[in-house]
């Protein structure tokens, strides 16, 4: 049956037959390239195709590809440890000092001695070294110097070979290569061939050659080529959509440091020093250095009587000092609270925060949290529901409820679940700031907080079911999500 060819193909089989390789040659395509003066990588390519089309014959060898170690070349340019021991004693008239010798060949002394005794070279006697044959390593020789010229072990040397790696004079590796040859003479495949093309060309026309070609078929069930636009990770985008509707809706973004003080990450939020969330369970400490400086003692000494007064114990300023991971975003709603904001005052922050979680489908060391706050004249608990439920609605979720709960820092408080696909989920928590804690910082507005779980919130909205997933890097699991989320919210 006649082979199809493309015009490509039939080129490079005119061209190996004009060179005279017509059948019976066996060569890698880089040689083959080599010997024709033909791009390599067109040769791989054409190659290929002919190897589909039955005919050309692919086989994949392997072999050892070894080179000289520094002491292999040494050996090949002065001889082996073992050749320099018999010439040395052959200079001192057939024997030597033990002494002598060790100070003439240095470190080689060991590998010399071992291996020319061996042999039956030389022999140590009464604190001499005597030589009895003037020996010469000449398949070693040979071994080295075809590693050197070619990469190659000598054919019948491999047990020579083998000797000369485990003394490391040589290195060797095992690779493959793919050797081609004929299935059958490509003189005869040309002169059964049928050329076909895409497309007729002005040269096809004016030349005639159209005559002997065939058009291609179109295939019209067949796919186009995908083309990829640049774009972000599909998480980025999510937290910037959620930036985006906070920028909406007034919200100045603000960042803080990473690694705490405990005074900011609980203490300045009403949290007792004796609270479990504070154990090395719950919480990263930082081992060095383990304490920083506390801020203005205004402030410290007002969050003290704020312990003392409400928890009634003895504060301590040593435990508030202490380093942390923040272990919530919180810690940066308190900085500013600091800063006394005059009404109105709204301000987020969407960042990293930390846990010695273990790593499961659920849940990460590292994750992202929102954090709100509100500072407004008239602002009530009521107003903070309502203000909550507009985000929600915002990010595209209509489904919110909230259920009364507690947290250190505000009072009242309440849990937000939204419904995402059916069920109900927990993705917030939310409140009042505590009177103690305004007093303290000396604001005098109300304040509304909440902070949300930024990692679960997406998890529900994109429809994945392992976290570790939103920090995927697999480029083809990248292309397949949808650029614009908001489309599959349910």
């Amino acid at each position: 049956m006649p082979v199809t060819l493309s015009p490509g193909e039939r080129e490079l089989l005119e061209t190996l037959v004009s060179k005279g390789l017509v059948s019976g040659w066996r060569m890698t395509t880089a040689e083959l390239a080599e010997r024709i003066g033909m791009d390599r990588s067109r040769v791989e390519a054409l190659s290929r195709l002919l190897v589909e089309k039955g005919v050309f014959k692919l086989v994949e060898e392997e072999f050892l590809e070894c080179r000289l170690t520094d002491e292999g070349r040494e050996s090949l340019d002065k001889g082996l440890p073992e050749e320099r021991l018999v010439k040395l004693l052959e200079e001192r008239g057939g024997e030597a000092a033990i002494e002598e010798v060790r100070r003439e060949l240095g470190s080689l002394y060991g590998p010399a001695i071992g291996n020319a005794a061996r042999r039956g070279w030389v022999r140590i006697e009464a604190g001499r070294v005597k030589l009895l044959a003037r020996g010469e390593a000449v398949d070693e020789r040979r071994v080295l110097e075809e590693v050197a010229r070619s990469g190659r072990i000598p054919p019948g040397l491999e047990s020579v070979a083998k000797e000369l790696a485990r003394r490391k004079q040589i290195v060797c590796e095992k690779k493959r290569v793919a050797i081609l040859e004929p299935t059958r003479p490509l003189d005869e495949v040309l002169r059964e061939a049928v050329v076909e093309v895409g497309a007729l060309t002005r040269e096809l026309i004016e030349s005639g050659a159209w005559r002997k070609v065939r058009l291609r078929r179109y295939n019209l069930k067949a796919e186009p080529p995908r083309r990829y636009p640049g774009r972000l990770h599909f998480y980025v985008e999510f937290l910037e959509m959620l930036r985006d509707v906070m920028r909406e809706m007034g919200f100045v973004e603000y960042e803080g440091p990473l690694v705490e003080l405990e005074f900011w990450n609980f203490d300045a939020l009403y949290q007792a020093q004796d609270h479990p969330a504070r154990e090395i369970h719950d919480t990263f400490r930082v081992e060095k250095p383990a304490a920083g400086d506390l801020p203005h003692e205004q402030l410290v000494e007002a969050v003290r009587r704020m312990h003392e007064k409400g928890w009634g114990y003895k504060w301590s300023r040593d435990i508030a000092s202490r380093l942390v991971l923040r272990s919530h975003t919180t810690a940066v709603s308190a900085r500013l609270l600091a800063l006394r904001p005059k009404p109105p005052f709204r301000a987020f922050v969407l960042s990293r925060v930390y846990r010695p979680d273990v790593v499961d489908a659920r849940h990460l060391p590292e994750f992202h949290q929102l954090d709100g706050i509100a500072v407004e004249e008239g602002m009530s608990f009521r107003g903070l529901l309502g203000l909550l439920k507009e985000i929600f609605e915002r990010i595209g979720i209509r489904d919110v409820k909230f259920k009364p709960a507690y947290f250190p820092f505000t009072e009242p408080s309440a849990e937000v679940y939204v419904r995402i696909g059916g069920q109900w989920i927990e993705v917030a928590g939310s409140g009042m700031i505590r009177p103690e804690i305004l007093e303290a910082f000396g604001v005098d507005a109300p304040v509304a907080a909440w902070g949300m779980g930024v990692e679960r919130l997406a998890m529900a909205l994109l429809g994945i079911n392992d976290i570790r997933l939103l920090y995927a890097r697999d480029v083809d699991y990248l292309r397949r999500f949808p650029v614009n989320w908001r489309l599959y919210t349910r």
